[in-house]
Formats: structure tokens, C-alpha cells, sequence
């Protein structure tokens, strides 16, 4: 019996399941969007190439022989090579931002061999290997020197991806540490202390851009400044705090400055959208809430949806394909991928539950959080919830390096699973 077999007969089935079934659809979804649309007796051709789907295909392939060899990978090289494999990434981001195409004002890919690569996906993994290992190595330590490392390792890859700029990718990096600290031992109330600039920053984004007047912000200050009095924290860190709200405040408006301009109409779509917008920088977003409502509860059936099929629904096979999945299997079909997809987080937590060792763990953890952020975000734009931000939908989303990070992610769950009673 060979290394990948004896894993995959120790894993977690459930897990294995989900994954492959999760595949499969998505591969169906991409292949709607490639095949010729037939109204009225006219076939309309589609404007989405044969080839995305045999591209599709070939990295689905790939990506599965990628999770086979990480799952048998023997698990203490991961531990050892966790931060070497996270420098590794970041050096090809750095790469990009010298030798990388440019594609509609970012410039985020490396061509190897006449095939794209995406170094800022890569690092997704590098990170969760990285912080799995500094947040084991150091849990007895406090939780300002956990949160201080964590934030200092993830800075440079959230600096250099929003710099292409990818703003949505570089969200992730932050959106995958905060559970893992909290999984370290951070209290949540730390955790919600340290994430109040955050809200400083959207509360005066509202102010100056929303509604023109600052009062709004100025309250927020005020009550943040309360809080801190009650919290009974320790005088440096509170006054640390209150300054880190308020220069974070201060700071937006020129960072708004910094935006591509196409990102500030996304956003400022989003926040106060009108009639004319539908044609202009929220058209993909209505188009998208249209295909997913008109698919009802068993959706028009595969290969039937109009919205794709007539081109009404813009980049349908990336950003945009669970509006497909929603407009052809309808409500239903929806909430099947959704239940799938709670699968794969559910047994990545339960494994982080039982794991001996705490690298592990986190790496389980990890796993958990970049599947459940990339799905909430991606979903949540789709029906109108958050801005565009161009974040994929892992296992359907046109792309290969989206494809193989998500399939890593897989092969990372499944060596953890194997060996849960002695990592």
C-alpha cells in the first residue's frame, strides 16, 4: 500500500467528499459558461472560450496531485520548512511587482512556462504554515507578543499584494490570522480591541465620503475613548490605542487618494448606488442579483441560464460563477455548495480539536478560516453584500492558482487528519 493511499485511508472521508463533489460542480459551472446558448431557435455563441474549461480541467488535474503529494509529504517538513516556504512566496510577490503583466491596472501575475502564476494566492499557504509554527513555537508568551509577531509576520505579504494593488487578496492575510491567534489562546475581547482602527477607518470613510459631515467619526471617537475607561486596560496600551483610532481616521482620506479609480467608484457603487450605476460600475452586481433571484428554487436547469448565456452576466467564470450556479440550479443548488462547503470547515475545526500537537491545530484552524472567508466574501458580493472586490470562489473560479492554493489547503487538512494522535 503506497504513502497517498494509506493517507487518504486515514483522513477525514467527510472532508474528501466534500472536496471532490465541490470540484466536480465547479467544473460543470465553468463548462455552462463555455457551451453555446439556444433561444428562440438561434444558438448564441458563447464569448467564453472552450479552452477556460480545458484549462480548467488541466488544473484541476494538477491541483489534485498537488493535495496527494502534500497529504503524504511527511508532516514534521512542513513544520521545518514553514518559514523558508512563506519567504519563498513573499520573494515571488516582489517578483511580480519588477517582472509581472499587468492585466486592467494590476499587476499580480508571473509567467512560468507560458502558464500564469499568481504568487499572492501561494503565499495564502506560505502564511498559514508560517503562523501555525511561530504561534506553536510561542504560545505560553503573552497576547500582545503573539498578536505583535503574528501582524509582523502577515505585514509584508498585506503591504506588497495591496501595492499590485489586490486589496480583496490582501484582506485574506489578516482574515486568516485573527481566528489563528484566537485559536492560540488571544482573547476575543483583545482581539475586537486591536481591530477598532478598522472600524475607525470605516466610520470615517462613511463620514467624508457617504454623508459629508464628520460627526459621525467624531462620536465613534468619543464612545471608543469611553469604552477604553471602562475596560480598565493599562494606560499605555489604551492611549496607544486611542491613537492608532484616530490616526487611522485621519488617515483615509488619503488613502482614498491612492485608489485606482475604478475601486472607488466599486466602493462608492456599493454605499450609495443609483439607477445609473446599473450600467456602469454596478452593472455586475445587478446582473448577478437578476440571475441569482431568477433561477427561484430549482434553478432553469444546466446549461439554461439566460443571464450567462445571453452575456448579461459579466465575468461569469470567475468572480461572478456562483451567480451561474444560483441562476441554474436555483436556491436548491445554491445551498448545496454553501452545505459543502460548511463541510470542509466544520471538519477542519473538529480535526483542530483533536490533534495532539498545536502546529497542527492551527495549521487545521487555518485551513478552516481561508476556506470560510474567501467563500463569505465571494458569496456576499455576488448577491450585493460587499463591494467587488475580485476575490474567487475556491474549487470554481476560473484560475489555476486559485485552483492549486485551494487544493494545497486540501492536502494540508488531509496530512493533519491522518496523523491527528501523533502531530
Amino acid at each position: 500500500m503506497t504513502t497517498v493511499t494509506r493517507t487518504l485511508l486515514r483522513s477525514d472521508g467527510w472532508a474528501i467528499g466534500a472536496w471532490l463533489l465541490l470540484m466536480a460542480i465547479g467544473l460543470a459551472a465553468v463548462f455552462s459558461c463555455t457551451v453555446d446558448f439556444s433561444a428562440l431557435d438561434q444558438v448564441v455563441p458563447s464569448t467564453v472560450a472552450r479552452s477556460v474549461f480545458e484549462g480548467q480541467l488541466l488544473w484541476v488535474g494538477v491541483g489534485i496531485l498537488a493535495a496527494l503529494a502534500c497529504a503524504a509529504i511527511p508532516y514534521r517538513h512542513f513544520d521545518t520548512l514553514a518559514y523558508t516556504s512563506y519567504a519563498l512566496s513573499l520573494a515571488l510577490i516582489l517578483l511580480v511587482l519588477v517582472l509581472g503583466r499587468e492585466v486592467g491596472g494590476g499587476r499580480r501575475w508571473l509567467i512560468v512556462g507560458g502558464l500564469s502564476l499568481q504568487p499572492s494566492e501561494l503565499a495564502k499557504v506560505g502564511l498559514v504554515l508560517a503562523l501555525a509554527r511561530f504561534l506553536a513555537s510561542h504560545g505560553k508568551r503573552g497576547p500582545t507578543f503573539l498578536v505583535t509577531g503574528a501582524f509582523a509576520i502577515l505585514a509584508p505579504a498585506f503591504l506588497l499584494v495591496a501595492q499590485q494593488p489586490d486589496l480583496g487578496t490582501a484582506l485574506v492575510f489578516p482574515a486568516i490570522a485573527i481566528p489563528m491567534l484566537f485559536w492560540a489562546g488571544v482573547r476575543m475581547s483583545f482581539l475586537f480591541a486591536l481591530a477598532s482602527p478598522a472600524f475607525s477607518a470605516l466610520v470615517m470613510f462613511y463620514s467624508d465620503r457617504v454623508v459629508d459631515v464628520i460627526w459621525p467619526w467624531v462620536i465613534y471617537v468619543l464612545v471608543l475613548l469611553v469604552v477604553l475607561y471602562y475596560l480598565r486596560l493599562y494606560l499605555l496600551p489604551s492611549i496607544g490605542l486611542a491613537f492608532a483610532n484616530i490616526m487611522t481616521g485621519l488617515a483615509i482620506p488619503l488613502v482614498w487618494e491612492k485608489l485606482q479609480p475604478y475601486q472607488q467608484a466599486r466602493i462608492l457603487t456599493f454605499f450609495n448606488p443609483s439607477d445609473a450605476d446599473r450600467l456602469n460600475y454596478g452593472y455586475q452586481t445587478f446582473q448577478s442579483k437578476v440571475a441569482i433571484g431568477s433561477g427561484g428554487l430549482f434553478g432553469k436547469g444546466f446549461l439554461a441560464g439566460t443571464q450567462k448565456g445571453l452575456a448579461f452576466l459579466p465575468e461569469r467564470h470567475t468572480d461572478f460563477i456562483f451567480s451561474v450556479v444560483g441562476e441554474e440550479f436555483g436556491l436548491i443548488g445554491a445551498i448545496l455548495i454553501l452545505g459543502l462547503f460548511y463541510v470542509v470547515i466544520w471538519r477542519a475545526l473538529r480535526v483542530a480539536t483533536v490533534v495532539r500537537r498545536p502546529f497542527g491545530s492551527l495549521v487545521a484552524v487555518g485551513v478552516a478560516s481561508y476556506f470560510a472567508f474567501q467563500v463569505l466574501v465571494n458569496v456576499s458580493i455576488t448577491v450585493g453584500l460587499l463591494p467587488v472586490t475580485g476575490l474567487p470562489l475556491p474549487f470554481f473560479s476560473k484560475g489555476g492558482s486559485s485552483m492549486l492554493v485551494s487544493c494545497l489547503m486540501m492536502g494540508l487538512l488531509f496530512n493533519v487528519s491522518a496523523r491527528w494522535s501523533d502531530v
